[in-house]
């Protein structure tokens, strides 16, 4: 269920490419399999299909024979290799600062998603969605965790600052200097993609902050965000707020474009637009997700159908059937291959 038009920022594989240049990575063999641009490395406006994003990730991950090894690979770039987005987070004035600064300049690094950011009675959390339907994102989402990891440990001047980490990925095969470090705090089969600290810290000065450079860092970030003028498509919103409405049951039309602020009929032109519906991207999400929990995830049945909205597990049953032919059991067994 790819959505068109949906792109992030180029740069990542610059940089992936530039940490991993004594391995043999044919860039340009890369670059044709997931048609993207091998010029947009080095244009600093050079984006790239957002399941092209992921599917790099994967493919660099298999061929260094290392499913954890982005982890490492991204928590150890240097700060600054993401331009004005990094220095957002490294230069604000507290942690607090930092993360509202991520989620309003996200639409610099993408337009298929937004981060969200939360504040509990005691602690704070900065959360990233997960993008049902556009490729296997979790080698991806590792680089993430890793450099936004980094940045933390950056900006409160701590070798391991005291967060939590949650990850709605398998735990993978290999182990990871990372991983490691974060013992205890690093949790897989998480029902989300999230780091979470203490609340005290988020009014916590951040060393590097100046009034002065963060106030030019702010007007760059400003002036990038209208050269990116393109915000969160309406599609990939739809799809987002739909895929992370299904486990609470409010994934009707009614309750999605109220979520959004949308009008029924506004929802329904944006689809028909892009030559679908509600029903029908809501069940390709539902399937994705289906195939994700199922394959790779260790959850019983009745909480794969709960976090899907079903509320019986024969009714769950017998979606799975029609959608892969298989029962729910079977897609779990059967090699990746079989299961699409």
């Amino acid at each position: 269920m790819p959505l068109e038009g949906e792109w992030a920022r180029a740069d990542v594989f610059r940089v992936l490419r530039d940490i991993c240049s004594n391995e043999n990575l044919d860039w340009p063999h890369i670059a044709r399999i997931y048609g993207f641009e091998l010029s947009s490395l080095e244009d600093p406006r050079g984006v790239v299909p957002i399941t092209a994003w992921h599917a790099v990730f994967e493919h660099v991950a298999e061929t260094l024979g290392n499913d954890a090894v982005m982890f490492d690979l991204f928590n150890n770039i240097e700060i600054g290799c993401f331009s004005i987005f990094d220095y957002l987070f490294a230069c604000a004035p507290t942690l607090r600062d930092a993360c509202q600064a991520w989620v309003k300049y996200m639409p610099i690094r993408s337009n298929a998603y937004r981060i969200k950011f939360q504040e509990t009675e005691t602690s704070g959390y900065v959360e990233w969605p997960i993008l049902e339907g556009r490729g296997n994102w979790q080698q991806n989402m590792f680089a993430r965790i890793g450099w936004a990891a980094q940045q933390l440990e950056h900006a409160l001047d701590m070798n391991v600052p005291p967060i939590l980490i949650e990850l709605a990925t398998p735990e993978p095969k290999n182990t990871s200097a990372f991983q490691k470090k974060y013992q205890g705090r690093l949790k897989f089969c998480a029902p989300h993609n999230r780091i979470s600290f203490p609340r005290a810290l988020l009014s916590r000065r951040l060393r590097r902050n100046d009034a002065y450079l963060y106030e030019i860092i702010l007007k760059a970030a400003v002036s990038e965000m209208e050269s990116f003028d393109q915000l969160e498509s309406p599609l990939s919103r739809i799809a987002n707020e739909v895929a992370s409405s299904l486990s609470n049951g409010s994934c009707t039309l009614p309750q999605i474009s109220a979520k959004l602020g949308m009008s029924q009929r506004a929802v329904q032109r944006v689809l028909e637009k892009e030559g679908t519906s509600f029903r029908k991207l809501s069940e390709e999400i539902r399937r994705s997700a289906a195939e994700r929990y199922l394959r790779s995830t260790g959850l019983p049945m009745k909480e794969i159908a709960y976090l899907l909205g079903f509320s019986e597990l024969s009714t769950f049953s017998r979606a799975v059937k029609s959608w892969f032919g298989v029962s729910p059991r079977k897609v779990r067994e059967a090699p990746a291959s079989q299961a699409r």
